[in-house]
């Protein structure tokens, strides 16, 4: 993290390195927050949280789509796009110049976010509060962000250094990874639990002036206890395998399921409208249902869209006054997997037309899009299903707010403000499905079955055994969830990431068995690859302060 560090994380003001330092320039980059002299009334300090809470926008789409969702098997990217596309690169293991801009630039808005929560956290005590609580509500909120910085820096890349404090360019010279699992047990749990102490539910968040704020989008003590529930879950599974976890874990989430159950089944969409809702230009339907986002406006807008949806799409589906989805132009390669495209159906309300969408007429000149039905063995069967569906859940196009009775005005925008869901009440409830599914089926089933009836689809059977069970929340959890960054952390927690991603390439097997629909390479799956590599300039930048991760030595 060195060179991040370097450039991120070091206090003070800048400094202009002279001959013979090589590359270390201790300036914060614009946007990071400087430590000197300016923290000196409670709003001052609201704008620091604020400012660490913006980070979050630079992070989502390389942390929840890029590195997450098209690696998993809820997705196809084409392995050979009409040139060199950072989703097909990162899908098939294929690391080039561009991925390692895709992980440097990861890296570093990460680590940004911790710099600028160090710097708001090495100033706050000093500030006067008319009110106390409005402090430890900011001081929880900028822990939150902290530990779940770190906890994620740890999925993605394994070993990373933890940083609990603004650095000084020595300590950055020095300073060597920790190991995954003592991240998550270190850093990360202690921010986490300091900031659920710290914080109060949403009906008590404050802004500086101590006027009620909540429903905007903060951090709250139930959104710990839920961060929380997914850590202790995350150390239940693979690699970590904590036996005392899950039972941790299971304490967490039924805080917050009791606390939705207490409070009108808050958190929880009651018609598919609803659920549509959440996902497209409302925030504050977002904000109810969403227990955690990553919050957009006009301002910032949304740049899931481009890096979503599996090829250009005509101009009745990009924001009117918006000059980034222009006819011809190229978008991402990703597609729905055939074998979700099977699991959806026809009948599911989640999917056709909203999560995904088969087919569009021509437009304006653009040539309709039509459908590619091919032959797949789903489940040991021979189906034809639909290969080339556009993933456009992050698509709020014209007919689907009209169809929610959302009504807002697109013309003069270029990126949709949407909201991005990082923690849902959804997945609350499968992950407790998870913790009692092996002593209580039927009660495990009954969560699985809510969201499937919500969804309009056929409701799974309530006295089958513990394991079909599981892989019925397992199931649920693809279809709930999707697009959202969830699905490929899952595959690793349950110790089958590799035997996943290898029958989902091998989904797309000619009928030889032997040579596949369109070129791959399922030889790049290899031992260690669930995590991502250590960025080269970070290797780079101190030779010897960090170990590359298993299957990446060559790319250091």
């Amino acid at each position: 993290m060195f060179k991040s560090i370097k450039n991120i994380l070091i206090a003070g003001a800048a400094v202009i390195c002279l001959a013979g330092c090589d590359e270390v320039l201790v300036t914060p980059p614009v946007g990071s927050l400087s430590p000197d002299g300016y923290y000196d009334s409670p709003a001052h300090v609201e704008q620091g949280v604020l400012g660490v809470y913006s980070k979050l926008r630079d992070i989502e789409v390389n942390q929840y789509i890029l590195a997450s969702e098209h690696r998993s098997d809820n997705v196809w990217v084409d392995p050979a796009p009409n040139g060199i596309r950072e989703p097909s690169e990162i899908a098939h293991y294929r690391w080039n110049n561009n991925i390692q801009s895709v992980l440097s630039g990861l890296w570093a808005s990460w680590y940004s976010l911790i710099y600028n929560a160090n710097t708001v956290l090495a100033s706050i005590d000093a500030v006067e509060f008319e009110d106390e609580a409005v402090k430890k509500q900011f001081k929880g909120e900028l822990y939150f962000l902290r530990g779940y910085a770190h906890f994620e820096l740890a999925r993605a890349f394994g070993n990373v250094p933890v940083v609990d404090h603004v650095l000084s360019a020595e300590e950055a010279k020095t300073l060597k990874q920790t190991a995954a699992a003592d991240v998550i047990k270190g850093i990360v749990i202690t921010d986490l639990t300091e900031a659920m102490n710290l914080l109060p539910t949403e009906d008590g968040i404050k802004d500086a002036s101590g006027a009620k704020i909540g429903g905007q989008g903060r951090a709250d003590q139930i959104v710990v206890k839920a961060m929380l529930g997914r850590v202790y879950m995350t150390l239940a599974g693979w690699p970590y395998n904590d036996a005392t976890a899950k039972a941790t874990a299971q304490g967490y989430l039924k805080a917050v399921l009791d606390y939705s159950s207490q409070n009108g089944n808050k958190y929880w969409a009651p018609t598919i409208k609803e659920w549509h809702a959440q996902f497209m230009t409302d925030n504050a339907i977002s904000n109810k249902y969403q227990i955690f986002s990553i919050q957009h406006t006009e301002a910032t807008g949304s740049n899931l869209p481009i890096n979503t949806c599996g090829r250009t799409l005509c101009g009745y589906y990009k924001p009117n006054g918006g000059g980034v989805y222009n006819l011809g132009a190229e978008m991402s390669c990703t597609f729905l997997h055939a074998e979700m495209r099977y699991l959806y159906g026809e009948n599911d309300k989640r999917g056709k037309d909203f999560l995904f969408m088969d087919t569009y007429p021509e437009y304006q000149g653009n040539p309709a899009y039509s459908k590619n039905v091919t032959e797949f063995t789903i489940d040991g069967k021979k189906v034809e299903v639909q290969e080339n569906s556009l993933p456009t859940k992050w698509i709020p196009h014209f007919e689907k707010r009209e169809a929610v009775g959302i009504n807002y005005d697109d013309s003069a925008i270029t990126y949709w403000p949407m909201n991005f869901p990082v923690l849902r009440l959804e997945d609350i409830m499968l992950l407790y499905a998870e913790c009692i599914v092996s002593s209580d089926v039927a009660g495990a089933m009954g969560y699985v079955n809510k969201i499937r009836e919500r969804a309009g689809v056929e409701l799974v059977p309530t006295n089958a055994t513990a394991a079909e069970a599981l892989n019925y929340i397992k199931r649920e959890r693809k279809l709930e969830l999707f697009m959202e960054g969830i699905r490929w952390f899952d595959q690793i927690r349950y110790g089958e990431w590799m035997e996943t991603t290898k029958a989902s390439m091998n989904t797309y097997l000619n009928s030889d068995n032997a040579t596949y629909k369109t070129t791959l390479s399922i030889g790049n799956v290899t031992e260690g690859r669930y995590l991502l590599s250590i960025p080269q300039s970070e290797m780079r930048a101190v030779p010897g302060l960090y170990v590359q991760n298993k299957g990446w030595e060559n790319y250091s």
